[in-house]
Order: structure tokens, then C-alpha cells, then sequence
């Protein structure tokens, strides 16, 4: 098993020291990780820039077949993804890579599950607020639209519902910051009792975590936008094409295009995969901190031994 460098983990950090405890568990053990995970990752990139190719690649006589590769290959990225980050876990909590493969799917499920739960409570809003818009359209007389909001009104009001629910959802997320790593960390914790059991101590910190989370996604947002950009204007240059071959148009690319982004694709995504760690890593010492804190304010508020 590998010994990593870093710092204490239990320790009370503030902001700055918890995203520079993440980022030097990163670079101070880069060859090691790298070593360790490279296959998995390239593997990850393979699938991804597969399933981004794919998206584009919106002709007609082809598209079920497309739709079809580009699920699977989404598919093979979760499964690759799942195997990169256990692989990962085990060089922190020394668990075996087979152990933490079941936690980390585990964990999978449940988001996927919630994020379905949200998606569709965020539809039937839209949905409820377009079928309101129909049946004002269909309103007979003059009167009784005027007693009523018109269109224009109550699609806004739909659109601020919508949004105040996407943003009432990142707000809540925050805490399983702490419970997920400590579920991952602790061995012998139970998946429900501890995602929302332990919920509560998150919330508790939600603003440390808050403001580590939106410093860290400042900083890696920054760099990320540097290392997509030739990605991102290669696939629109093919998407643009794509636009206007199904407009009837003949593609003005050459036939190795294709090639170039998803080579491209894979070596934006192989780097972004390391790069994204650090918020990984921040996340496990922000758990280490929040650990610390509670056990001190535990220690301060029990009665004084006689």
C-alpha cells in the first residue's frame, strides 16, 4: 500500500489552509497518483471525448443508432469514473480498491437517484406552468383575460420557481461535502444513516464549506477555462457544421476532423481529470476540519470531571 504525504488530517484549518491542504496532497504526490491512476483515467478521457463526439454528430439517417453509442459510452464513463476515484479513496483510507468500488457506486445511486427526483420536480413546475399558459391562451372572452395574468407573466413566474428550486438544490447540497467523505473515510459508517443522519453537522458548517467550495471552483474554473478553450472551439466548429449539413448543406470540413476532436476531447479531458482531484482532496480535509471542530466543541461544553 502507497503512504502519501500529507498533512494531519484532523486538524482545525481555515479557508485558505484547507484548499492549500488539498492542492499540496496533490502535487506533493502527483508521480504516485499518476502511477496508480493513469489507465482508469485514460480510459475515463477515451469515453468522455467518445460520448462529446458523438453528441454532435446529429445526422438523421443515423441518429438512433447514435443515440444508442452515445448512452453507452455515458454508461463507461460512470463505470470508468467510479474506478478512478475507488482507486483513488484507497490511497486515503486504506481500504481495498474492491471495498471502496462498492461504496463509491453505492454513493453513484443515490445522486443519480436524487438528481432524477429534482429533474422531475423542476419538469412538472414547467409543465404545470405552460399548461396554465395554454388554457389562458384558450380563454374565451376578453374579461376573464384580463382578470387573469397573461402568458408573458406566468412564464416568468414558472421560470423564477424553476430557478429558485435549482438554486434551493445547490444550497442543500453543500453538507453531503462532509457526510459523502466521511462515509468514504470511516469504515464501519452505514450509507443512509450517515448521508442523512449526519446531515445536520454539515449543515452546521454549511458556510466553511460554502466558501472553501466557491474558492476552489473560482480557481479550478479559471485554469479550466484555459485548458477547454481549444476543445471547445474545436466541437463547435464541427457542431456549426453539423448545423448546416442537416440544413442541406455539404460538410465543410476535412474527413480527419473528426479525429482531431476527439483527440483533442481526450487529452483536455485526461489533464482536467487530475487537475479535478484537488476538489476531492479539499473536500477531504474540509471533512478532517469539521471532525476537528465538533470533537473540540464537544470537549468544551462537557461537564468538568471531578
Amino acid at each position: 500500500m502507497i503512504e502519501l504525504k500529507k498533512e494531519e488530517l484532523m486538524k482545525n484549518r481555515g479557508y485558505s489552509a484547507t484548499l492549500s491542504a488539498g492542492y499540496h496532497l496533490l502535487a506533493d504526490n502527483f508521480k504516485a497518483i499518476f502511477r496508480h491512476t493513469w489507465v482508469y483515467v485514460l480510459l475515463l478521457s477515451i469515453c468522455l471525448a467518445a460520448y462529446t463526439s458523438l453528441s454532435v454528430e446529429l445526422k438523421e439517417d443515423t441518429l438512433i443508432t447514435i443515440i444508442i453509442a452515445a448512452f453507452i459510452t455515458m454508461l463507461a464513463s460512470l463505470v470508468t469514473d467510479v474506478l478512478f476515484y475507488s482507486r483513488v479513496t484507497t490511497l486515503l483510507n486504506d481500504q481495498s480498491e474492491r471495498w471502496n468500488i462498492g461504496r463509491i457506486s453505492k454513493l453513484l445511486g443515490v445522486w443519480i437517484l436524487l438528481a432524477i427526483i429534482i429533474g422531475l420536480v423542476i419538469v412538472g413546475v414547467f409543465v404545470m406552468g405552460m399548461g396554465s399558459a395554454d388554457a389562458l391562451s384558450a380563454a374565451a372572452n376578453e374579461e376573464e383575460m384580463m382578470a387573469q395574468p397573461d402568458n408573458g407573466t406566468l412564464l416568468l413566474k414558472t421560470l423564477a420557481v424553476g430557478t429558485a428550486i435549482c438554486l434551493l438544490a445547490l444550497v442543500l447540497v453543500f453538507p453531503f461535502v462532509y457526510t459523502i467523505m466521511k462515509y468514504l473515510i470511516e469504515p464501519e459508517r452505514r450509507l443512509f444513516s450517515t448521508l442523512f443522519g449526519c446531515y445536520g453537522r454539515g449543515l452546521r458548517y454549511w458556510g466553511y464549506i460554502f466558501v472553501c467550495e466557491l474558492l476552489l471552483c473560482l480557481c479550478i474554473g479559471i485554469f479550466s477555462l484555459i485548458l477547454c478553450l481549444p476543445m471547445y472551439l474545436v466541437q463547435t466548429v464541427q457542431a456549426l457544421d453539423q448545423s448546416g449539413i442537416i440544413g442541406g448543406d455539404e460538410s465543410g470540413l476535412p474527413g480527419w476532423f473528426g479525429w482531431l476532436n476527439f483527440g483533442v476531447s481526450v487529452a483536455t479531458y485526461f489533464v482536467y481529470s487530475f487537475i479535478s482531484l484537488i476538489e476531492f482532496f479539499v473536500a477531504y480535509y474540509i471533512y478532517g476540519s469539521i471532525e476537528t471542530r465538533i470533537s473540540e466543541r464537544l470537549q468544551l461544553t462537557a461537564p468538568e470531571e471531578l
